[in-house]
């Protein structure tokens, strides 16, 4: 049975470990992948060696796109074939499967329990995002949700490589966009592997206080 939202805040069996608005869910998500935040008031210090080393790895990156890029130049230019699987992806990824992934979720949330879902986005964290109102959940169940557009969706691409081949690179395409869009979502998931040992839960109060809380069961 899980703890109500007014439990989790006043049992002293719970404890609130993380809490956030959602323009700050970048954040929580940087962190979470190892990338350290600057302090507020603190001049982030320059990294020397890791500005070398992406100059080593820019140059070499330009010097294999120039030889892929003059391989295939003849190619586009005989046959926009390419060309048009290639724009074709970033409209598709973009006008279909975007709202479709947040569909996806909110089905999710639905099928786990959630009596009123939405969607939002946030300019500061350009992020856009369905949420479940004041919805309790485990980590589990938040990693349902996370991760069902991910499977959902890399089936249906790989269907439509089958039974479309002659649109190989549109397909792969849309697959490489969608797989690097789920990033935050395997965050999530990773997050949930990371914590599986001590029961943790989580809601969101997006249309009130826009914030997003975390709590462990203590003992």
């Amino acid at each position: 049975m899980k703890p109500t939202i007014e439990q989790l805040h006043q049992s002293d069996k719970y404890e609130l470990i993380e809490s956030f608005h959602v323009d700050d869910m970048g954040k929580f998500l940087m962190r979470e992948l190892g990338m350290k935040q600057p302090e507020t008031g603190k001049k982030t210090k320059m990294d020397w060696k890791l500005i070398l080393r992406l100059l080593v790895f820019g140059g070499i990156g330009g010097l294999v796109g120039y030889q892929i890029g003059g391989s295939i130049s003849k190619y586009v230019i005989e046959d926009n074939s390419l060309f048009i699987q290639f724009i074709g992806s970033f409209v598709f990824m973009f006008v279909v499967l975007l709202p479709v992934h947040e569909g996806i979720h909110a089905l999710a949330f639905k099928q786990i329990g959630a009596a009123k879902v939405g969607f939002g986005w946030s300019k500061k964290s350009l992020i856009v995002y369905a949420y479940a109102q004041k919805f309790v959940m485990t980590l589990r169940e938040n990693a349902y949700v996370a991760v069902m557009p991910f499977v959902v969706i890399t089936i249906s691409l790989v269907a439509g490589w089958l039974f479309a081949p002659q649109w190989l690179l549109f397909w792969f395409f849309v697959l490489f966009l969608h797989t690097t869009a789920c990033i935050g979502d395997f965050i999530l998931i990773g997050y949930y592997y990371k914590n599986k040992a001590q029961p943790r839960y989580t809601y969101d109060d997006t249309e009130g206080e826009k914030m997003s809380y975390f709590f462990r069961k203590k003992g």
